[in-house]
């Protein structure tokens, strides 16, 4: 479950500048937004090796997907387990799945993310 949260984020987090700064050159005023991109923090290469791979058994993983320290999602146990609980009974229920080749999967766009359209096939494959 921890490599999915971490390869697949779902939230990015917006905060408001309260004071005048620099970040990297540019300049970010009172007022202005800044965009936390958890999703891109996961696939950070000097903290993920092979970053953009999906590997079920990664030992470390330290990602943000919840957010970091005081800022971090108080529900995030719960999500995990609501997750863990979702995953099993699906596998119980349903052990032969597979995507469609011939469909497309699609994404929402915005600060939460999710597969909005996801074409699976039940059964065997043949």
């Amino acid at each position: 479950m921890e490599e999915l949260l971490r390869a697949y984020s779902p939230v990015t987090m917006a905060r408001e500048v309260v004071k005048e700064t620099t970040v990297s050159g540019c300049p970010v005023k009172p007022g202005n937004m800044v965009l936390l991109s958890f999703p891109a923090a996961n696939r950070d290469p000097k903290m993920f090796p092979d970053a953009d791979k999906v590997v079920i058994d990664r030992r470390e993983n330290r990602h943000a997907a919840f957010g970091l320290g005081i800022h971090r999602c108080v529900g995030s146990n719960l999500a995990r387990m609501e997750m863990q609980v979702a995953l099993e009974e699906w596998l119980k229920r349903i052990p032969d799945f597979r995507l469609d080749p011939a469909g497309t999967v699609t994404w929402s766009q915005g600060t939460v993310r999710g597969p909005r359209q996801l074409p699976f096939l039940l059964g065997k494959a043949m």
